[in-house]
């Protein structure tokens, strides 16, 4: 048996990552690796900051884990250890998250400590930051369709060595139009799920509001100002949701033309409890195939929704213009085993 090439070993790595990122989707817990949403744990753990998390770990003092708080996954460090569970706190923060109207963590509540190297954390800059942009829904998405491009070639790199004995390979119009045409389709479907995403941000509750930015009196409202930009070179309607109660969305929708920018009101109130609290706005975005008033009615349905009529629609187009080529089954490449291309 011959040693494992780095190739292979890196394509393990990349599979056992991606698996595991795949079933924290999921199971929408954190499972191997997580990322900073807030300047809590500053300047230990940055906003953005990608870690690792060992799930089978034993938490102790000064240890930081990723627990769930109030229904969030929050990374912070255990500053003492009770009989019912930990009392944890944010190494940017003055008081404990237990200070407060919270218990302490409960063990099964700890997706797992945080790996460090030399007394620092393991962590790569700005990574999360790109993927909040995305939502959850998405990311399944994506790391699916990475995880089945990525089997498929483990799986038929030996296949492809086999089948060199064949002499000649052919592919014919009608094959290649459907397999350009439905690549199309999902090129263009995943463009546009790749501008979904999540704008959050962070604020304080507490008695000292005012004297610093992002600091609020218990019980008050701001206004906070979001900037929208459609980076694509063709109109897109964004479509705006939050499923915090504490925040009210001025406008759930928006036609941008590409390149252009808008401000996104968002009105919040200040929870009366004095802690760090952090807030998401969804952001989905679809070019105008179809008209605004029926891609809102789908999206109200499912977000999912408009790419289904957006690819049912796009088909039909493909399929007009196959008919009206009259094309057949005309072999358009010729592959011989010499690799010579014959047209």
């Amino acid at each position: 048996m011959s040693a494992m090439k780095l190739s292979d070993l890196l394509m393990l790595i990349l599979a056992v990552f991606l698996l595991a990122s795949t079933a924290g989707f999921l199971l929408n817990r954190p499972v191997l690796l997580s990322y900073v949403t807030s300047d809590s744990m500053t300047p230990t753990l940055n906003r953005g900051d990608l870690f690792l998390i060992n799930p089978l770990a034993e938490a102790k003092p000064d240890d930081i884990i990723v627990f769930n708080l109030n229904g969030h996954w929050t990374v912070h460090r255990v500053v003492a250890e009770t009989d019912g569970g930990y009392i944890t706190k944010g190494d940017h923060n003055i008081a404990t998250d237990q200070q407060g109207s919270n218990s302490v963590v409960k063990r099964e509540s700890v997706a797992g400590v945080v790996l460090v190297l030399l007394g620092n954390p393991i962590k790569i800059p700005e990574v999360g930051n790109y993927i909040q942009r995305l939502s959850g829904t998405t990311m399944n998405i994506l790391l699916a369709v990475f995880m089945i491009v990525g089997g498929a070639m483990l799986l038929t790199g030996k296949e492809e060595r086999r089948k060199k004995e064949r002499k000649v390979y052919r592919l014919r119009y009608k094959t290649a139009y459907v397999a350009v045409s439905t690549i199309s389709i999902a090129m263009l479907l995943l463009s546009v799920i790749a501008t979904w995403g999540v704008v959050g941000f962070n604020y304080a509750s507490t008695l000292a509001g005012g004297q610093k930015e992002g600091w609020y009196l218990p019980e008050s409202e701001f206004d906070r100002q979001i900037e929208i930009k459609n980076n694509a070179l063709f109109p897109l309607l964004y479509l705006f949701s939050s499923e915090s109660e504490r925040v009210e969305l001025k406008d759930e929708s928006k036609i941008l033309s590409g390149g252009d920018r808008a401000e996104l009101s968002v009105h919040v109130r200040v929870p009366s409890e004095t802690r760090i609290y952090y807030e998401e706005v969804k952001v989905h975005a679809y070019p105008l195939i179809l008209p605004s008033d029926l891609i809102i009615r789908m999206y109200g349905l499912n977000p999912f929704l408009p790419l289904a009529a957006f690819a049912v629609e796009l088909a039909a187009v493909l399929g007009v213009i196959y008919y009206a080529t009259r094309a057949g089954e005309e072999e358009v490449i010729r592959l011989s085993k010499r690799r010579r291309l014959k047209l």
